[in-house]
């Protein structure tokens, strides 16, 4: 079963990311609430860790730590608070009650916080989609390298350690040519992968928005 971020943006060559899917959030009612909703189908999260192992291994990291977090937020719908787990709002006002996201710290005796969990996978989708939207908008001599190195730098880079930011400074120098990356991420020519790719950067952009009201709007932004 996939967890993941629904959108209901056109399709695109990434598949889930473009169309409506599971892996978890979806906008319903003009975009004021976000389902987290479970699917038998692939989603936004799970199609960009396949992104993200497609940028080469030297990206596994990235990709283990969202598998990671999908998988709790997973146990946590499928779990006695499940119900609680249905929308971003509902798991926000359920853990805030419950003393169960930790402002400060989170006590070992507690299950691992929803709220922490998503909110690390809103950072990775920040990331994905500031590479993605440089991507889309770049000239064919640009360098994927510094574009994905500056969308790091911006969404996580102030979130990891000294050693984290040095592998991933290293990864980023391996990455392939513009059009190498194209015909490895979309299997398309470049003239029609540019507009795919800031479809989905669309896509990506308007759950971000949302979850990030929700997040502001209870001071939930910056929990460690």
């Amino acid at each position: 079963m996939a967890w993941g971020f629904e959108s209901h943006a056109a399709p695109s060559a990434f598949a889930g990311m473009g169309g409506g899917g599971p892996l978890g959030i979806g906008e319903r009612g003009g975009g004021e609430n976000m389902w987290l909703q479970p699917s038998q189908d692939d989603g936004l999260l799970s199609s960009s860790c396949r992104l993200t192992d497609a940028l080469g291994p030297a990206f596994g990291l990235i990709s283990r730590e969202a598998q990671s977090k999908i998988s709790i937020m997973q146990w946590h719908q499928q779990g006695p608070q499940g119900p609680h787990y249905h929308t971003v709002q509902s798991m926000v006002d359920f853990e805030l009650a419950s003393g169960l996201v930790g402002f400060r710290s989170l006590p070992a005796r507690l299950p691992p916080s929803g709220c922490r969990t998503l909110l690390r996978l809103h950072r990775t989708l920040k990331w994905l989609e500031l590479f993605l939207r440089r991507l889309g908008a770049s000239r064919e001599d640009e360098s994927p390298s510094r574009m994905c190195a500056e969308a790091y730098r911006l969404a996580l880079a102030p979130y990891h350690s000294w050693w984290v930011r040095q592998g991933a400074a290293l990864a980023f120098l391996a990455l392939p040519s513009r059009r190498e990356l194209y015909h490895t991420i979309l299997r398309a020519e470049q003239l029609a992968a540019g507009a795919l790719v800031l479809t989905t950067v669309e896509s990506l952009g308007r759950v971000y928005n949302v979850t990030q009201e929700v997040y502001s709007a209870h001071g939930m932004l910056d929990l460690p």
